[in-house]
């Protein structure tokens, strides 16, 4: 490469460039606001604009009203302290519609001179998969955790599963939701088919009893196994504890002499 002039490794170097399919700029921060001094064709494909439109200009017209405003502070601060820095933001094109950006800016040298080089990778159907199983796995979660009404103030709620925090707070959420909509007086809750997370078990299920009972229901455990009541009476303190029964027909045949 040293063999060759200069004018034709600088030709050689735009080629390179423009047979990417990663949009590539590079800006001149040595000039006043650091303006783009050259861009490949497939940056110009993805935002839409023309070589003239934005040589000279710095990179934040890409910018807009969803475009993160820390992520934006994130890459000036990388800049000014000239170091390479990768980020995801929401960018616009020319028409106005958006994209994910997965942004990476690097220093380079040529000589003495700075330079700042950024590639661009546009994410978008990843972050859209990612929200749409997100979104599914949300779905699964709650028919995993289906309500049943029994009667007319009373429902049962069976868990299966491993219970995470997660899961545990779209529990929180559905409960209290169901207990406003319907006014259930008594909640069953059976754990047999439960996977408790270790050192979760009696805190949630207190703060299942705390949110039924600010709400005006009261909280019953099912499937309370030998294992599960030495562990009750080993973490519950007198006033800390709750109603609890091995069965749900237990449970039933309880509520039947209230």
């Amino acid at each position: 490469m040293n063999q060759l002039d200069q004018t034709t490794q600088n030709q050689l170097f735009e080629a390179l460039l423009n047979s990417s399919q990663i949009a590539n700029v590079i800006t001149d921060p040595n000039q006043p606001d650091n303006p783009i001094i050259y861009t490949n064709k497939f940056f110009l494909e993805l935002t839409g604009y023309e070589s003239s439109e934005i040589l000279g200009r710095n990179c934040r017209f890409l910018q807009g009203a969803k475009t993160d405003t820390y992520t934006v502070n994130l890459l000036r601060n990388a800049i000014e302290q000239q170091k390479e820095v990768t980020a995801t933001l929401q960018n616009y094109r020319k028409d106005g519609t958006t994209f994910w950006n997965r942004l990476h800016i690097e220093p380079i040298h040529i000589g003495n001179t700075l330079f700042f080089m950024s590639s661009q990778h546009d994410i978008t159907k990843e972050i859209e998969q990612r929200a749409l199983l997100n979104e599914k796995e949300k779905e699964i979660t709650n028919q995993l955790l289906p309500i049943i009404p029994l009667n007319e103030t009373t429902s049962i709620l069976a868990l299966v599963g491993k219970m995470n925090k997660e899961r545990f707070q779209v529990l929180i959420s559905k409960l209290s939701s169901y207990v406003q909509k319907t006014s259930t007086f008594h909640v069953i809750v059976d754990i047999t088919g439960a996977i408790w997370e270790e050192e979760f078990f009696h805190h949630d299920l207190l703060m299942i009893q705390d949110v039924l009972r600010l709400m005006g229901s009261h909280l019953l455990v099912t499937g309370i196994t030998p294992k599960t009541a030495i562990q009750l009476v080993t973490t519950s303190q007198q006033e800390n504890s709750f109603t609890t029964f091995s069965s749900v027909e237990q449970a039933l045949a309880y509520l039947e002499t209230l």
